[in-house]
């Protein structure tokens, strides 16, 4: 029997990047799938892909950020499908810029789609699952949210508030059967940084977020390898997941000497490393 089959899921985000490999892999392993985004045609191209492999899946415009739209989705969905049995809460935006050139809206536009878009989505659907005593909810965070990285505040801070609240809802959940895992990326080959807002500058004034864009187009890893990691640590119950192999050193690096990486970071920062200030 493959791993999630039979599973009714649902894939915030799913339109493109993680969101798409973890829907696709989802339905490969047997599950039907909901797929929501901000942008109703990818949504649509994705479950498309997904009814031709043979499983049900749904394509639904979805602004998570937006609480009334996410419990108008909640509410629906669960009328005519009932409770998931697993949810991909992948939905994010990228963001990068010195402090002194964030804005509130900045904030607010972080937090909102990459926090308070998960906190939605477990307001309304978690409920469901205690009733029912079983489920799996996999969050996505970022290497950003377990490794502290200078330029990027706001992304930073509402990705290492996921992993807070994964972990606190992992120990939680487990009496209701409820498995709660994050996965951390590093640099991986998605639309995040092109579709976000990136504002950093050589010593000339000069934007790099040309250059960010082509790192990642470049150098990412393939969102495949993040929906395959994610699966496994649902599977095996692990509750913080770094992603791919090359998340590992920086991530070890911050728990071995949170000072010496901290250190490092800041020469790096000084010297407008990597992209500029």
């Amino acid at each position: 029997m493959k791993a999630f089959d039979k599973n009714l899921a649902i894939v915030t985000g799913g339109g493109s990047g993680i969101g798409r490999s973890l829907a696709l892999a989802l339905a490969k392993q047997g599950a039907s799938v909901a797929v929501t985004d901000v942008n109703e045609q990818r949504a649509n191209e994705v479950a498309g892909e997904i009814r031709g492999m043979g499983k049900d899946a749904w394509g639904i415009a979805v602004d998570h950020s937006d609480k009334e739209a996410v419990k108008k989705f909640a509410d629906r969905f669960i009328k005519e499908h009932g409770c998931p049995d697993v949810m991909c809460l992948n939905a994010g935006v990228g963001h990068s810029a010195p402090l002194e050139r964030i804005t509130l809206e900045d904030w607010e536009w972080v937090l909102g789609v990459n926090l308070w878009g998960v906190i939605y989505m477990l307001h309304f659907f978690t409920p469901e699952m205690i009733k029912r005593q079983s489920g799996k909810i996999l969050i996505t965070s970022s290497l950003a949210g377990i490794t502290p990285i200078p330029g990027m505040a706001p992304y930073c801070t509402s990705k290492f508030a996921l992993v807070g609240l994964t972990e606190s809802l992992s120990s939680e959940l487990a009496a209701h059967n409820i498995t709660v895992s994050a996965i951390c990326p590093g640099y991986i080959n998605t639309n995040i940084v092109r579709d976000g807002k990136i504002d950093l500058r050589d010593g000339k004034g000069a934007s790099k977020a040309e250059e960010a864009v082509k790192f990642y187009a470049t150098k990412g890893v393939s969102p495949d390898i993040v929906a395959r990691d994610g699966l496994r640590a649902l599977r095996r119950k692990i509750s913080i997941m770094p992603t791919p192999l090359h998340a590992w050193p920086q991530y070890l690096l911050h728990r071995l000497s949170p000072s010496f990486y901290v250190w490092a970071f800041k020469q790096g920062w000084k010297r407008g490393l990597p992209f500029g200030r």
